[in-house]
C-alpha cells in the first residue's frame, strides 16, 4: 500500500512539473500583436505628387507626433505622412545627415508611439521582425534573424546591425524590432545588386537613434567631436614583441576640411592606444562618441616606426555623410 501511495505521488510530481513547465513554455511564447505594434510605423512620401517624389517609412516616438525616418528619404523641409490611413503634413524638426536620421512632427493626439528596447546586448541569430513600407504598397512585416552587430564601414561613427529580414525600396526609416515587440534598430540601408532584398539589410541600433532623436528635438541638429576625415581599419601591430590590436589610419581622398586638426592624426598613422586601453575598435568608437567638441582625446600612435602621444583637441563634425 505504502508502495502505491508513493507511486501516485511521484506520478503527481511529475505531471505537476511537466504543467508548470507548458505553462513556462506558452508564456515564453508570446505572440506578438502586428496589427497594434503596425500604429506606431508610418508611411512617408516626400514631395506628394511630384515625379521625383520618394516614399518611405517612419517611426513615431511620441504620443504628440515627433516622428523618425532616414534621412535620405526627404528633399524639402515638409513632407506626407499617412497614419492609420489618415494624411498629415510633417514639419522637418533636425537631422543627423551622416547617421541617415531626420526627426520629423506633425500635429496629432494620442498617437502610439514605439517602445524602445531596454537591452543593447543584441545577439547575432536572435529572431527580429521589420516593419515598413516597401515599394509603397503598406506597412507590412518580414521576419529574420540578426546577422550581425558593429558594422561600421571604417567609420568610428557608425555601429549598424545587420539583418537578413527583407528590406526593400521603401523600408527605409521603418523599425526593425524584437520578439517582444521593442525597436532595436532603425532601417536605413541594404546591399543588393537588384535594388531589391538580398538578405543584406542594415539599421542603426535603438539606443543611437534615441540618443540622436532628443539631441535632435532638444537643440535641432548634432554636435559631435571630429578627429578629422580619416577611414580606419583594424588589424594587429608587433608592439615591443607583442601582437597587440591596432587601428590603421587612412586619409580620405576627398578631405572636408583643408586643414589637419593641429597635433592629431596624419595618413599612415597606427593607433596602438586609446585613453590607456588597447587600441580596439569598439573602444575607438565609444571614446570619440563620448566627447564634445573642444574635448581631447588622447592616442599613441606609431608613426614612422616610432611611437607617439598624441592629444587632439577634437574640433565639431561637419554635418555630412563624408565626415568622421
Amino acid at each position: 500500500m505504502k508502495k502505491l501511495f508513493f507511486l501516485i505521488l511521484l506520478l503527481g510530481a511529475f505531471f505537476g512539473a511537466q504543467v508548470v513547465y507548458f505553462q513556462n513554455f506558452v508564456k515564453s511564447e508570446k505572440v506578438l500583436d502586428f496589427d497594434q505594434i503596425s500604429n506606431s510605423i508610418v508611411s512617408i512620401e516626400s514631395q506628394p505628387n511630384n515625379p521625383n517624389q520618394r516614399f518611405g517609412s517612419g517611426v513615431i516616438i511620441s504620443s504628440d507626433g515627433y516622428i523618425i525616418t532616414a534621412f535620405h528619404l526627404l528633399s524639402g523641409s515638409l513632407s506626407s505622412i499617412k497614419i492609420d490611413d489618415q494624411s498629415y503634413t510633417a514639419n522637418l524638426i533636425g537631422f543627423d545627415e551622416y547617421a541617415d536620421l531626420a526627426v520629423l512632427k506633425v500635429n496629432g493626439d494620442n498617437l502610439r508611439p514605439i517602445i524602445f528596447s531596454a537591452i543593447d546586448d543584441l545577439k547575432v541569430g536572435d529572431t527580429v521582425y521589420a516593419i515598413g513600407n516597401p515599394f509603397n504598397l503598406g506597412i507590412s512585416v518580414s521576419k529574420g534573424i540578426l546577422s550581425a552587430t558593429g558594422r561600421n564601414f571604417g567609420n568610428p561613427y557608425l555601429d549598424i546591425i545587420q539583418t537578413d529580414a527583407a528590406i526593400n525600396l521603401g523600408s527605409s526609416g521603418g523599425a526593425i524590432i524584437n520578439e517582444a515587440g521593442e525597436l532595436i534598430g532603425l532601417s536605413t540601408l541594404i546591399a543588393s545588386g537588384s535594388g531589391g532584398s538580398d538578405g543584406v539589410g542594415f539599421a542603426l541600433p535603438s539606443s543611437r537613434v534615441l540618443s540622436i532623436a532628443n539631441e535632435i528635438i532638444k537643440y535641432g541638429d548634432v554636435s559631435r567631436a571630429w578627429i578629422g576625415d580619416f577611414s580606419f581599419r583594424r588589424s594587429f601591430f608587433n608592439l615591443n614583441g607583442e601582437r597587440v590590436p591596432a587601428i590603421y589610419v587612412f586619409q580620405n581622398q576627398l578631405p572636408l576640411s583643408s586643414q589637419p586638426i593641429d597635433g592629431g592624426l596624419i595618413d599612415g598613422d597606427i593607433i596602438v592606444d586609446i585613453k590607456g586601453a588597447q587600441a580596439r575598435w569598439s573602444t575607438l568608437r565609444a571614446s570619440v562618441n563620448s566627447i564634445s567638441p573642444g574635448e581631447v582625446l588622447e592616442l599613441i600612435v606609431i608613426r614612422d616606426g616610432e611611437e607617439k602621444k598624441l592629444e587632439i583637441v577634437t574640433k565639431e563634425r561637419p554635418n555630412t555623410p563624408q565626415a568622421l
